[in-house]
């Protein structure tokens, strides 16, 4: 059996190695998703990591001004990475923690945070017209490359913009998983893409029981 941070590696890296496709890979694990017997009804679980430490010093910008490592403690946090312009990934996960929100009680609500990685396009301004669509609970930050890249690292998360079109538009791939951490700031679980509330609510309450 490999030691657990050698596990850990090798779970963090093939999460990596599936972002590198992006769009095109969340929709084939989407596809997959009937067969797939990982879990009830076929649907991908959590991958249960425990981490001992907590996640590396970042900064990055929030509503309120600085969110730092201090902010994550006190309550499991669920972390997502994506951008405003996503068209499919994005806003097909932040619905289904919404609809999570709704089937969990108030006191077994995590903290959700969504990171921007497209701080070109992605202000605060920006941010804040966009995620609380979802459930006005949920919060968001923003930073430039070197600010997210402690938390890109710790994650094993990818993320790549293309060239922009004619008119200026690009998009970005990037890693689709949702990041469970503890009350201490430690990862504690993986969530691969696909998602959904059927199964990540039971997840969630096992993880954080």
């Amino acid at each position: 059996m490999p030691a657990p941070e050698t596990t850990r590696r090798l779970i963090l890296a093939g999460t990596a190695i599936a972002a590198a496709g992006g769009v095109l890979v969340w929709k084939s694990l989407a596809r997959r998703a009937a067969v797939d017997p990982a879990g009830p009804g076929g649907m991908r679980v959590a991958t249960e990591l425990n981490d001992a430490e907590p996640v590396p010093e970042f900064s990055l910008i929030g509503p309120a001004g600085p969110l730092t490592r201090n902010d994550l403690l006190g309550r499991p946090t669920v972390l997502f990475f994506g951008y405003t312009q996503c068209p499919d990934v994005c806003p097909t996960t932040l619905s289904m923690l919404a609809e999570a929100f709704r089937q969990l009680q108030p006191a077994e609500q995590p903290r959700v945070l969504f990171i921007s990685v497209d701080p070109q396009r992605d202000t605060l301004e920006l941010l804040k017209a966009y995620v609380p669509n979802f459930n006005p609970a949920f919060g968001f930050a923003t930073g430039p490359d070197e600010a997210l890249a402690p938390l890109v690292k710790h994650f094993g998360v990818m993320y790549q913009r293309h060239e922009k079109s004619a008119n200026g538009f690009y998009t970005v791939d990037h890693t689709a998983s949702l990041f469970l951490l503890d009350g201490k700031a430690r990862l504690k679980a993986v969530f691969a893409a696909p998602h959904a509330a059927a199964t990540f609510v039971p997840e969630y309450r096992r993880l954080t029981r």
